[in-house]
């Protein structure tokens, strides 16, 4: 496989998920209210509460309302700075395609490595405080979501730190 198809297909890919995570972010600024919902129903864990048989152990868990701005303020911090680090490791691959340079395509999967690496945090962090919360318990459908992403993040690591060259060891 050519460095050239190697990097842009790396870039493609990058771009999806910065893409993605983007509009996730745009999403969270522009409708902040939404997600001050949903993230108070876990927080508070009121939808627990409602059943006396489902969770009742979990919900001394609860946090007041009053974090769920903060909370989601955090959240969106993390977004951005992983977008961030995303379209900056697509530009790289674009520049390691454009200029089929090997030292460019290690430059930028160097990058990439840090920025999927940074993608998955976020959406284990995500199952991890949900999975205390009990948000599985009454909202399943978000950690199913969770669950995906940490799925495609792990997936996009392993692609991206392959090595399209016949000798790997003249490209590390």
């Amino acid at each position: 496989m050519s460095i050239r198809i190697a990097a842009l297909s790396r870039t493609l890919l990058l771009a999806g998920l910065a893409t993605w995570l983007t509009i996730a972010v745009f999403n969270n600024i522009t409708d902040s209210g939404t997600n001050r919902v949903l993230l108070g129903h876990m927080l508070s864990m009121d939808l627990l509460r409602a059943d006396p048989q489902l969770g009742a152990g979990l919900v001394w868990r609860a946090w007041p309302l009053t974090h769920v701005t903060a909370l989601l303020d955090a959240v969106i911090a993390a977004q951005l700075t992983v977008a961030g680090a995303l379209w900056s490791a697509t530009v790289l691959f674009a520049f390691a395609a454009w200029h089929a340079d090997t030292q460019r395509f290690v430059r930028a999967r160097g990058r990439a490595i840090v920025a999927l690496s940074g993608f998955l945090v976020l959406w284990i962090w995500f199952a991890c405080g949900g999975l205390w919360f009990g948000y599985w318990i009454k909202q399943g459908a978000v950690q199913s979501v969770h669950m995906t992403l940490i799925l495609i993040a792990m997936s996009a690591l392993l692609y991206v730190q392959g090595l399209p060259f016949a000798d790997s060891a003249n490209a590390a």
